[in-house]
């Protein structure tokens, strides 16, 4: 029988966040796609990136820290936002306490003398979570109060990675369309139905929504190792692809 040299990586939450241990493969992939977003997105003005799946389990929230840990890698001021206030995972992959977070910013009900806006020296980047759940997460993250909020983080940040709910379920990443300078989608192998992946790009295109292109998540990883001091030819598990 032939020996399969693939390989799933399985990672614990902590151990898909990016860092110096990361395979090179998904070290090189983030690199690559922090590239195109720049390219795509030009100027020296701070950018506000959407990042979106079509469902659950698709890895946006994994793919949406670790683009900001890689602009961070650059210098850059980056903060990410958990977008998702109906079942956030931001503040449980970066290990704090989801409360207080952008609800209760912008509902003005903040009991705790927590900071909003917390700093993770690890990976360099600022956090605002999500919050109490809301009772009604669509009119806050609609509200002139949100759309106000990130023209003021684009005046203390270079890059703003909102991370909101799968667009197939809600369509909150679509309400702030016009403040949003573009959005990935984040899609997953032989997980996400071309039905729902369809349906987002319906949303995004009907909210005249930037699509910067899909990131490709979820591929198992096909690996040639080193050879007479030569590099192999990698698969990474993760690639960008700009929309048409």
């Amino acid at each position: 029988m032939k020996k399969n040299n693939s390989k799933t990586v399985n990672f614990s939450p902590q151990k898909m966040l990016l860092s110096d241990k990361s395979a090179f493969s998904v070290k090189e992939a983030y690199k690559t796609l922090r590239t195109n977003i720049m390219f795509s997105l030009p100027g020296k003005e701070s950018k506000c990136i959407g990042v979106v799946s079509p469902d659950r389990g698709d890895g946006k929230s994994s793919v949406a820290i670790n683009l900001a840990i890689s602009f961070a890698q650059l210098n850059k001021k980056v903060i990410i936002v958990d977008c998702d206030l109906r079942l956030p995972t931001i503040a449980s992959k970066l290990g704090i306490d989801p409360k207080p977070g952008l609800t209760n910013f912008l509902s003005g009900n903040q009991e705790s003398d927590q900071p909003l806006i917390r700093r993770s020296p690890e990976y360099g980047i600022d956090i605002m979570t999500s919050g109490d759940v809301p009772p009604d997460p669509t009119a806050l993250l609609g509200s002139k109060q949100m759309s106000e909020f990130i023209v003021l983080l684009k005046k203390y940040y270079d890059y703003i990675i909102l991370d909101f709910p799968p667009a197939t379920i809600v369509s909150d990443a679509a309400l702030l369309s016009g403040i949003v300078d573009g959005y990935l989608i984040v899609v997953r192998h032989n997980e996400s139905e071309f039905s729902k992946i369809n349906e987002t790009l319906r949303q995004m295109q009907f909210a005249d929504a930037k699509i910067l292109g899909f990131v490709y998540n979820g591929k198992e990883e096909h690996k040639k190792y080193y050879r007479k001091g030569r590099y192999s030819n990698y698969y990474y598990n993760y690639y960008y692809k700009k929309s048409d």
